[in-house]
Formats: C-alpha cells, sequence, structure tokens
C-alpha cells in the first residue's frame, strides 16, 4: 500500500513539475526571442502560445512563482448534492436488479403503481447511471451481447497525444492514417485502410480481411514505399489497429506517432473525407470478383486515378501529384 502510495505521489510530481517547468521554458524563449529582434507576433507563433496566455503565465510567474505555472483543477467547487434519501435510492437500485432491460421511464412508472411514490424519471436516470459507473448493475447492452471489452490506449512508450492546433507544413507531416469496414454490392466485407497527407493530399489505399495491430504494421510498411516523400510524422485515432505491432513499427522506423482526443473526427477530416470519395467512386461501383487479390488489383488502379488522372477542387483543380511537383519547384526556388 505504501509503494503504491509512493508511486501516485511521484507521478503526480513529476507531471507537476514537467507542467510548470514547460511553460517557464517557453516564457523565457519568448524573451529571448524579443531581444535578439523578433516581433511579438513571430515569438509567440514560435512558442506555440497567444498573447493573453503568455501575459497571464506571466503574472503568474511574478507573483507565486513555479508553483502559480501549475495548472489548476477545474472541477467546480460546490457540485450538486443528492437529493434523494438512501431508502429512494435502493429501492431504485432495486427494481433495475429485478427488471434487467428497463430504463429509467418504466422504472419510475412501477415504482409510482405499486409503492405509490411519485419521483422524478431524470432523477432516477441520474442513480442508474451512478450504479453503472460503480459496475453495481450491467447496462442493457450488455445482456444482448453488444458490449466487447475495449483496449485503451496508454501512453508509456513511443505514441504521444494529439496537441490542439498541431498542423501539417510540408509534405509528409502528420499523414493522417484510418480504416473502415466496407461491404460490398456482392455482400463481401473488407477492411479499407487509407493513409492520406493533408497538404498534397496524396493517399495510399490498401484493403486486408481484417483490421489488427499487425494488419496496421504491413499497412505502414505499404505507405512508406507507397509515397513519393518521406513520412515525418503520422496521427491516428485510438484504435487497437494502430497500436501494438503498429506502434512498435512506427519506433523502430523513428517515425513520430501522434494520437487524437477520443470521439475526434474532425482533427483526422482529410482521411475521414477521403473515405467517403473511395466508397462511392470505387467499392459502390465494383462489380468484379470478391477475391483478395483481384480488389487490390482494382483498387491500386483506382488510386493512381486519384493521384495522377482526378482533379482536386481543394487543390485549385490540380491532381494531388501535380501539386507536389508545383510545391517542390516553388521550394527548389526558395532555396
Amino acid at each position: 500500500m505504501q509503494i503504491k502510495y509512493l508511486q501516485t505521489h511521484s507521478t503526480i510530481t513529476h507531471n507537476y513539475f514537467q507542467d510548470s517547468s514547460e511553460k517557464k521554458r517557453k516564457l523565457d524563449l519568448y524573451s529571448k526571442l524579443i531581444s535578439e529582434g523578433c516581433c511579438q507576433k513571430t515569438s509567440l507563433e514560435a512558442i506555440g502560445i497567444s498573447k493573453a496566455t503568455y501575459f497571464r503565465w506571466k503574472r503568474k510567474y511574478r507573483i507565486d512563482g513555479l508553483e502559480g505555472l501549475e495548472s489548476k483543477s477545474r472541477c467546480p467547487h460546490n457540485l450538486r448534492k443528492p437529493t434523494w434519501s438512501c431508502e429512494t435510492e435502493q429501492l431504485i437500485l432495486a427494481t433495475r436488479k429485478k427488471y434487467k432491460l428497463w430504463g429509467k421511464y418504466k422504472i419510475t412508472k412501477i415504482i409510482e403503481k405499486n409503492y405509490g411514490i411519485t419521483l422524478s424519471v431524470s432523477m432516477v436516470g441520474r442513480i442508474i447511471s451512478k450504479h453503472l459507473k460503480k459496475e453495481n448493475i450491467k447496462s442493457v447492452e450488455f445482456y444482448f451481447g453488444k458490449v466487447k471489452p475495449t483496449k485503451h490506449r496508454t501512453f508509456n512508450d513511443h505514441a504521444k497525444r494529439w496537441k490542439f492546433g498541431m498542423k501539417a507544413e510540408i509534405p509528409g507531416d502528420l499523414i493522417q492514417l484510418d480504416h473502415m469496414t466496407v461491404k460490398l454490392i456482392n455482400g463481401y466485407s473488407v477492411k479499407h485502410f487509407k493513409a492520406i497527407c493533408p497538404v498534397t493530399k496524396i493517399a495510399s489505399e490498401q484493403v486486408y480481411t481484417a483490421a489488427t495491430s499487425k494488419i496496421g504494421k504491413k499497412f505502414l510498411d505499404h505507405i512508406k514505399q507507397d509515397f513519393p516523400f518521406k513520412i515525418r510524422s503520422i496521427q491516428v485515432d485510438g484504435g487497437s489497429e494502430f497500436m501494438g505491432d503498429f506502434e512498435q513499427s512506427c519506433k523502430n522506423s523513428e517515425i513520430p506517432l501522434f494520437v487524437l482526443p477520443p470521439r475526434r473526427p474532425k482533427y483526422n477530416s482529410t482521411v475521414e473525407r477521403g473515405h467517403c470519395t473511395v466508397k462511392y467512386e470505387f467499392y459502390w461501383q465494383y462489380n468484379g470478383r470478391k477475391e483478395l487479390h483481384h480488389i487490390r488489383v482494382k483498387l491500386k488502379e483506382y488510386t493512381e486515378f486519384y493521384n495522377k488522372i482526378r482533379p482536386h477542387q481543394r487543390l485549385q483543380y490540380l491532381t494531388p501529384m501535380e501539386y507536389y511537383s508545383y510545391w517542390r519547384s516553388k521550394e527548389s526556388h526558395m532555396y
């Protein structure tokens, strides 16, 4: 028990100093940039914070030192207190255990009918949610077999958390990866993996029969050969196909890996939009044989068409490869 406490205390202390020290480093870097003649706007962009944030950190550091730079808890000071009695809570819990598939509306009605107690539907719902979190009762989905154990991402190795404001600047930056399940017209289901460069819109695609971390590793090897430029970094969602072997392969290849926050597909918008394109323009028009080899041959033809022939609205109706050639020529004239 003592060892567990010391480990927890050590982790909290480490995170505290890491957070406050990073803010102090940015304050010092800003002062150095200003002293060397950089304008305020450029200096703030270089350290990645706003003007208001800088002056807020500066004031807190002047008053309280490093302790003032510590991230404070955002938990409200006054939390909502339960308005129900212990007896009411136990009655609702017992009713829910008896009728395992019932929701808050039916439970409210049956308690009113059997016991003559009128309860708020929302209150019954909060009590049910409370005991679901404590795992005193099971969700309705559990009894239908829809709940599967999920593998949660742990950031203790190579992958890092994606930070708000990260943006690809040159080809190869923050390549967006994702996969989707596609059901063909002939009823055959496949797992489609897609990687796309947010700058040039050049895409690399492959199809498999499963979506595991081993398959993710194979797809990484595929795109390293497929893209015409070096992959500088990758961003993915928290799917298990981008853990394990995939993450280890990124580490071995020295490719930085960034993981998006949960339920934030808008930060992966380029590849999400690309899924729609390939679904409508390729899969929904595919009438060939369902063997994986034949699908891959046709998919490769479509990817070549997408990158070299199909005009892209976002690129002023250039193809992705035309835009990449234009970008290279523009860069060569700069140096």
